[in-house]
């Protein structure tokens, strides 16, 4: 064979195995999406096919302003998983948050001051929170345990166990602006706290510390970083983004309810989970939990709109939520 059929044959070759290689990239790169995101697709079509209109406008609006707490909330508990830690007081701290704002707002105070008051005492919960795991060295779990009972029990002291009511217009104002026409305002405030995160967790050396807190606190020990320090600043500025999620909760129920959020930690972290963050690596990240909000609150829209009864709603969802942890735990066996 010539020189010149060689050099023609190769270059045959190589444009044939071109199309492989580049499949071969493809695969490895879908491998890494979270399974919450293949069960979030396979849940709208279902729904979709199940009910008339799942995706009108209007339906798939109210599903995103029904995610906006939560979301926010859980980008809160995917920056305490990521230190291999659980906020068990989250909740409670949107509850108090509620509660503080009216109260002050019923007793003269500025209704913005109330405000940035209420989300300043569950900014001092969060600090507080960190400082009992760094300095206490006690578990997160049990930490967050005793402070959400604490926490729990001031929104129920000032408010004597009931709800409490403050009328004014930002309440409605906040639920009923749309950004230019289209997008509500707390879907607005869930992307910014979203922005803000993500910034804050891949472009800064408070994110650098955050991932090593769950993966390595030694390497941070070494650089010189205090570990304390790193601890309570995570913590309370998931305190804040409670905060946050307190005020826009407040807008939508219009009062002060001491156990509104109770549970919702819970929620919390399973979302952070079906985003593909991990409870032992330190790995994962606040654009998975988008997935993982979704995944929930999507579930539990097409459960009502189907008009399955509320009795198995519960049983379902938990059983949803199962299916894609494990096989997400599988997932990660497989590529380890």
């Amino acid at each position: 064979m010539s020189a010149q059929a060689r050099d023609s044959a190769r270059k045959r070759g190589g444009a044939g195995r071109g199309k492989p290689r580049a499949e071969s990239h493809l695969v490895p790169r879908l491998k890494r999406l979270p399974p919450g995101l293949w069960m979030l697709l396979l849940l709208m079509a279902v729904f979709s096919i199940a009910t008339d209109n799942y995706f009108d406008r209007n339906n798939w609006r109210n599903i995103l302003v029904q995610s906006v707490p939560l979301m926010i909330l859980s980008f809160s508990q995917t920056l305490i998983v990521l230190t291999q830690g659980t906020d068990l007081s989250l909740g409670a701290q949107v509850s108090l948050v509620t509660v503080v704002w009216v109260w002050l707002a019923n007793r003269g105070v500025n209704i913005y001051l109330s405000a940035g008051a209420a989300v300043v005492v569950v900014v001092g919960i969060g600090a507080l929170n960190g400082l009992l795991v760094s300095k206490g060295r006690i578990p997160p779990f049990i930490a967050t345990f005793g402070t959400q009972n604490v926490v729990m029990s001031m929104a129920l002291l000032l408010t004597s166990g009931s709800s409490i009511y403050h009328y004014h217009p930002i309440f409605e104002s906040v639920m009923e602006t749309r950004v230019a026409g289209i997008v509500p305002l707390p879907v607005v405030v869930a992307a910014c706290s979203f922005a803000v995160t993500w910034v804050l967790l891949y472009r800064t050396r408070f994110g650098t510390n955050i991932f090593g807190l769950g993966g390595n606190q030694e390497a941070l020990s070494l650089a010189g970083v205090s570990i304390a320090r790193s601890y309570i600043k995570t913590y309370a500025y998931a305190g804040f983004l409670a905060g946050i999620c307190g005020l826009v909760t407040t807008c939508r129920v219009e009062s002060g309810q001491p156990i509104v959020g109770m549970g919702w930690e819970f929620e919390a972290v399973a979302a952070t989970l079906l985003g593909g963050t991990s409870l032992r690596e330190g790995h994962g990240g606040v654009s998975g939990t988008i997935i993982g909000v979704l995944l929930l609150v999507v579930l539990r829209n097409g459960l009502n709109v189907s008009g399955i009864s509320a009795m198995y709603q519960n049983a379902i969802i938990g059983s949803i939520v199962m299916l894609a942890i494990v096989i997400d735990a599988l997932v990660r066996r497989g590529r380890d």
